[in-house]
């Protein structure tokens, strides 16, 4: 791609942050329950009020733009190369989904761009350098987990493995990654359950830590609207080997299978004096969640006898 096109796209997407931020603010300021925001209909709705009102400005006159309008740019857009260009320095500047304009020029290529996707998803390592700030190394890795987000949004098989091992290899994820991560996995829904239990029985042995807390999540935001027997019992078999077993007991009332409760009251039952006071509560809730009865459990912390 020459200079004046790299230029060009630069000034683009500069152009369309601008452009996004008005639109988020129109719609924000009409919203008179602060309740809303955080509903996850209201997230939706929210969603397609933006492209929809977004629509207009890519067909439009854009002064500065050598191609006219933005839809006019992306057309001009042919050779592999330039779209993947283009698609770096859209990652590095947009917060969020990148255009659709941009993304079918992408997926025009088919296998080609699918591959050249998963070069860029694994093109730096997914953890800081020794001293690193954090918001530097995130600015780094930008490109590389906005291809990680196009390949689970578009279910590509091929990309699972080298992301999963990629993932599960980090001590300790930054939490931007594993918020990628999930955004990865949860798009293909029953499809990436096998390889979801095989990682966490991987992980079992040795404490289900760091990554494995977050293929927990995924595996759980997933059984949540797609039970299965084989998922439930993977949840049992985390809570009995996961050293934070925090996020397990968190999970299993998520889940909502109330066949977890005798596993939870019996775990608080035989620990009593050895747990800390976030997992009992924890654990609490998720036992009222799942229907369990809790009148009949010991409180080591006595916390409800200090409020009588």
């Amino acid at each position: 791609m020459n200079n004046l096109k790299r230029q060009q796209a630069v000034f683009l997407f500069d152009e369309y942050n601008r452009e996004l931020a008005k639109v988020y603010d129109n719609i924000l300021d009409s919203v008179t329950n602060e309740a809303d925001l955080a509903s996850p209909d209201f997230q939706e709705q929210l969603e397609n009020t933006v492209i929809n009102s977004l629509q207009p400005w890519f067909s439009a006159e854009l002064e500065g733009l050598s191609d006219s309008t933005p839809e006019g740019f992306f057309d001009s857009l042919v050779e592999l190369d330039d779209v993947m260009e283009v698609f770096s320095i859209a990652a590095e500047k947009v917060d969020g989904d990148l255009p659709d304009l941009l993304m079918l020029r992408v997926g025009a290529h088919g296998e080609d761009a699918v591959k050249r996707l998963i070069e860029l998803a694994l093109m730096h390592e997914w953890t800081p350098e020794e001293g690193e700030d954090t918001e530097i190394f995130r600015d780094k890795i930008a490109v590389d987990l906005a291809a990680v987000r196009v390949l689970g949004k578009w279910n590509v098989e091929s990309a699972v493995k080298p992301v999963f091992d990629r993932f599960v290899s980090l001590a300790e994820p930054d939490e931007f990654v594993a918020d990628t991560f999930k955004n990865f996995v949860v798009p293909y829904w029953g499809k990436i359950v096998p390889e979801l239990i095989a990682r966490l029985d991987a992980l079992l042995d040795s404490g289900v830590k760091g990554p494995g807390e977050y293929l927990v999540i995924c595996l759980t935001e997933i059984g949540k609207t797609e039970p299965e027997e084989e998922i439930f019992q993977s949840l049992r078999r985390v809570f009995r080997k996961m050293d934070h077993k925090v996020i397990a007991s968190i999970c299993l009332g998520d889940y909502g299978d109330g066949r977890a409760v005798p596993l939870l009251k019996g775990y608080l039952d035989r620990h009593v004096h050895e747990i800390d006071r976030q997992f009992f509560y924890e654990t609490l809730s998720a036992i009222k969640r799942l229907g369990g009865d809790i009148t009949d459990i010991e409180d080591p912390f006595r916390d409800f006898s200090k409020k009588k």
